[in-house]
């Protein structure tokens, strides 16, 4: 192979590809280098797949591939150039993910709205319920007095 034949092939290979591959030519487990970089379980692999807003903090994912990088003595500059590559590429890819249409933009302003009257129509229903029932309180009839056709009243209680 010429040399930029050899250029040309580094260029497709991730920060990722290069970790796992020197991992695995040292005989090292996924879980035997977290153990070593005090990484949580699963972040070599996370790393290794440069999956990195998988990761808990995607802001220090730089620091980890670095020190990964210096674990198994991989030049430094050239693991971190891929990696900043990858992630211009990354934020790039994510502003064209992130631009939304405008009526997608508007539906909060509409789920807003929609509460409201929702809240609205639910005190209007609370009150009118309310009115009907202190409305009723007030007519109802009691009679004092019952008068009962052709009984005797006694004299003494007139």
């Amino acid at each position: 192979m010429t040399s930029d034949v050899v250029l040309q092939l580094d260029a497709f290979v991730t920060p990722g590809t290069r970790l796992r591959k020197a991992r695995l030519e040292s005989g090292l487990s996924e879980r035997e280098v977290e153990d070593q970089l005090n990484l949580m379980p699963g972040y070599v692999g996370i790393l290794e797949r440069d999956d990195y807003q998988s990761l808990r903090s995607p802001a220090f994912a730089r620091g980890y591939v670095r020190a990964y990088g210096q674990l198994m003595k991989l030049d430094e500059n050239e693991l971190l150039a891929a990696f900043d590559e990858q992630r211009q590429n990354w934020e790039q890819e994510k502003k064209r993910v992130e631009t939304r249409s405008l009526q997608l933009q508007s539906t909060g302003v509409s789920v807003v709205v929609g509460l409201a009257t929702l809240l609205l129509l639910f005190f209007m229903l609370w009150w009118w319920l309310g009115r009907d029932q202190a409305g009723a309180e007030t007519v109802s009839f009691v009679p004092s007095e019952f008068v009962v056709a052709g009984a005797e009243i006694p004299a003494g209680e007139q």
